[in-house]
């Protein structure tokens, strides 16, 4: 289990199908991505039509982010975690928080294989 922003996600960084299912949702999105709308000119803002492409750009990077999250993690996950508003600001905290706690859950399974693996100097001496 991953725990990210205080709840509890069904994934598990040595599981091959969880880690193929997080491949599979990186592949799409960085396909998606390819036909997002442009980044919004700030000085073009000051007009309705400026604004306009600012709301496109918007709903299409909080589209992308909450497929992503949808598809690498299960349906659902990116409303559980975002709360009642969609906004691309909190949507960042969670891929962010989401980073942070798998990195964390690799790094303590790297520590724990790691008991089971003896080192080079053991290796050395037994082959002597």
């Amino acid at each position: 289990m991953l725990t990210v922003l205080g709840k509890e996600i069904d994934f598990d960084v040595t599981s091959p199908a969880d880690m193929q299912r997080y491949l599979d949702a990186e592949a799409a999105m960085q396909k998606a991505a390819a036909s997002l709308p442009p980044d919004p000119n700030p000085a073009a803002m000051a007009t309705m039509k400026g604004l306009q492409a600012y709301q496109d750009y918007l709903a299409a990077q909080c589209k992308l982010l909450t497929d992503f999250i949808d598809a690498a993690f299960g349906d659902g996950t990116c409303n559980a975690l975002l709360g009642p508003k969609t906004s691309l600001s909190t949507l960042l905290d969670v891929m962010d928080a989401l980073r942070d706690a798998i990195t964390n859950q690799g790094a303590q399974y790297a520590q724990r294989l790691a008991a089971y693996k003896p080192n080079r100097a053991t290796r050395r001496k037994a082959s002597k």
